[in-house]
Formats: C-alpha cells, structure tokens, sequence
C-alpha cells in the first residue's frame, strides 16, 4: 500500500484493523464499493472513511449519502465525517437538505443527505451532479433511487465512486439480483479493470470489540436462527419453513406452578372474526433464580371459534366480552391479585364491552390497546426468547404451543421482497391466533425482560 495514504489517514484520529484498511485503499481504485455484514461490524464506519477521503481528493464539490432515515444516517454517518474531518466540517443546509460543508485547502465541498426509501424518491436527487455516493442500508432503499443517484456520477466516469453497506438478506435479495450480480457481471467481463470490491465484515472485524462484546452480542440468538446466521455470523440465509422450534425447557408441568409466586401478570384478548378464533391468555412474569432472568410464563389459554358453529353455539362480540371478563376474574381468583395490566385488540366497540363487562365482575382496571410490532422484529424477538428460556408454556396451554409450533414463513412474500412473515394459515382453529395473542405480551413485556 502506499505511504502517502496511511499519511493521510493518520492525520485523523483513525483506529482500523489490517482488513479494514485493505477496503479503504482498494476504495481508491475501484468504481463499486460495497461492504455486506453482520450489525455492529463497522460497516458504515469503514466505509464513511473511504468515502470521505475520496470527497477530500474530489475536484468536485458536491457529493451524496442516501440512507433509509434521514436523520438517523445524519447521526451516525454524519457524526462520522464530523468527528473524522474534525474543525474544517460543519453540518448546514444545501437547497433545504441536510448537509455537510467542509472547507479544506481553501476548496468547499458538500455532502447532502437524502432519503430513499420510498416510490418517488428517486425524484429528488434528478437533476443533481454528484461527485460521489453513498448509500447506506442500501439494500433498503428504492431501486430506482439508486440506480437515478449512480446516474447522477455518470459525470465523472473516470473518478467517480459508489459506496454502499447492507446487512444481508436471503440469496434472492432484489438489491444482490439487480445490481451485485450485474456489477459482478461487468467484472468477470472486464478482468482487466476495477470495478467491484465487495466484501463481507463481521462481528470480529469491529476494531474495538473485546470477545466479551462479542459474547454480549451474540447472547440471546437462537444458533439456528436466519437471524443469527444474518445478524451474527454475516451471512446470506433464507428462512426455514419452521419459524418457531419449541424446545423442551420451553414446556411448565401445571402441577409445579406456583400461580402465586409470579410478581405481576397480564392478560390479552384478540378478537376474532369470521374465519378467525377469539383467544385469551395470561402471562405471569417470572424470576428465574436458576437462570437469573425473568420469563414470561404462558400459564392459562382460552381459544373460541364461530366457524362451522351452529347459531346456538356462536357467541356475539358482547358475549366474547363477558368471556373475558371472567376470564381475567378467574385469572385473578387463581393468582391471589389482580392483573397489572389487562390488554386487547379489537374495535372501539370491544374496549366498550370489556369496560362495562369488567366493572360488572368488580374489576375496575382500564383495558390498554396492545402494542404491535412489525412481523420480522417479533418473529426475531420470539426466537430469541424461546431459545433463552424468555418464553415458556404450561403443557395445558396446547392451542398456544401449536400455534408456535405451526407457524411458517411466507415463502412467496419473502421471494418478493426478501423480508420474513408469517404465513397467515386458516383451518378449523383460526389463523395461529394464540401466537398472535402471546406476541402482544412479549411486546408488552420487553423492558421489563
């Protein structure tokens, strides 16, 4: 490598490993730099100082970083390139974006900050003339913002540069298909000539981690987990069929629960409609003294479907509100006090319901609307807490158990969009409502675990 560019870095306060100044200087050479990797492997971190040192050279003034979160990428990539460049960089405003001017050698430079997740977005970067650019999160972003944004540098063909960073997907990521495997493409048929560098950083490629950090990390994923394989080790993985896999210590004998020994509880309706089940649960909170962690204890279920029902066995939505109602009395009958908090989901006219229902069994508690997260969070959240022992059922509680144990991805959403769900199944039990009851206590229970 030449000396000229450990110089340059080392006039910035710069901490890097052996692999991480390879990428940097191969930056200067070739037209696609992207860095694929696990979180927290210092992906952004290499690659904002690849690309500020190549602002830095530029005999242009205008340059780009596209992120998913504008302010967010302001607050990491951006606190970066201010913390690197130091006193000759200060964040302003360029035609109403955020920006960064840096006055260096009597030359100003700006990089504005623009986001690109959405249809349409492409629109605000026409026009523009970009020395060069960077994306971060790149394999979020519009497809056609990035490819409007690489045409904005078609400019300076000879000096132009593209940095990108992902967190990696399945193998049929849309981002890998359209543009990794075209610029890959381009290389073979063009050996001679530096087009690509691609590579893949891990948990180990951060500077300053310590195993121990490494350890922390790690903590919690399943091993088994698409997450894991994503998240941890840096790889491209498709989900299994199998989101959920129930283990054995997962499992509560009923006849060892202590009801009253649990510090605080909750309990959930889900109401259902046509096709679907109406279901309850409780869930206690648990200290594990073997463990050292708390649980959530899945300890009573109730599950109720109208579908193929006669009338006179179909309940009404006021009904399916007094079932409640006795439900969380019984609850409370059963653990010697009343729940912390009762939680549903459903119309306004079931939060009526339940009201009028509870004060009628002398439960005075104000129903919450549940917290939702979205499927891809909540299915890594409940992998993880099954794997730790977070989350565990009483053997009685089967519709919950099997609802864990049947849930599987949706293969063709996942093939569309490289994003995992769960396939929503109808039978004759619903639509693996209980799972969805259970999610909502996990969601309502994470600070607290």
């Amino acid at each position: 490598m030449a000396n000229s560019h450990y110089q340059q870095i080392n006039n910035f306060n710069f901490i890097g490993t052996p692999k991480i100044c390879r990428f940097i200087y191969d930056c200067n050479d070739y037209v696609y730099n992207m860095l694929v990797g696990s979180v927290r492997s210092a992906k952004d971190y290499t690659t904002t100082i690849a690309f500020i040192l190549n602002v830095i050279k530029s005999d242009y003034d205008l340059h780009m970083v596209g992120a998913v979160d504008v302010k967010n990428a302001m607050r990491i990539v951006g606190r970066y390139i201010l913390d690197f460049m130091g006193g000759v960089a200060k964040q302003v405003r360029y035609n109403e974006a955020p920006a960064i001017r840096i006055n260096d050698n009597g030359k100003t430079k700006y990089i504005i900050f623009l986001g690109g997740k959405n249809v349409g977005s492409d629109s605000a970067v026409r026009g523009l003339t970009l020395g060069s650019v960077y994306f971060t999160e790149i394999n979020l972003l519009n497809m056609d913002f990035i490819d409007q944004s690489i045409k904005r540098t078609l400019t300076f063909k000879g000096t132009r540069r593209i940095y990108g960073t992902f967190n990696p997907k399945g193998k049929r990521d849309p981002f890998i298909t359209r543009f990794i495997n075209q610029w890959e493409k381009e290389q073979e048929q063009y050996p001679n000539q530096k087009i690509l560098n691609y590579k893949t950083f891990t948990l180990l490629d951060n500077p300053i981690f310590k195993p121990e950090d490494i350890d922390q990390i790690k903590a919690g994923y399943d091993p088994e987990s698409t997450a894991y394989k994503r998240d941890i080790l840096g790889q491209f993985s498709d989900p299994q069929e199998s989101l959920y896999r129930v283990r054995e210590y997962n499992v509560l004998d009923p006849l060892k629960i202590d009801y009253r020994g649990y510090g605080e509880y909750y309990t959930v309706v889900d109401f259902g409609e046509s096709l679907s089940a109406t279901v309850f649960a409780l869930g206690g909170l648990y200290w594990n003294s073997e463990t050292k962690q708390r649980e959530l204890h899945i300890i009573k279920e109730y599950h109720h479907i109208n579908k193929n029902l006669p009338d006179t066995q179909k309940l009404s939505p006021n009904e399916y509100a007094k079932e409640y109602a006795n439900f969380v009395r019984d609850c409370a009958e059963t653990m010697g006090k009343l729940p912390s908090k009762i939680l549903y989901d459903g119309t306004q006219e079931d939060y009526r319901n339940i009201t009028k229902e509870l004060k009628q069994v002398g439960i005075q508690i104000v129903p919450k609307y549940v917290i939702k997260q979205k499927d891809d969070e909540r299915i890594k959240q409940g992998q993880s807490w099954l794997y730790t022992g977070k989350l565990r059922f009483a053997s009685n509680c089967t519709n919950a158990i099997n609802n864990f144990k049947d849930a599987t991805h949706d293969a063709k959403y996942y093939e569309n969009t490289g994003e995992i769900r769960t396939l929503e199944i109808y039978n004759e039990n619903g639509h693996l409502d209980l799972l969805d009851a259970i999610m909502y206590l996990i969601s309502e229970c994470v600070k607290k675990l």
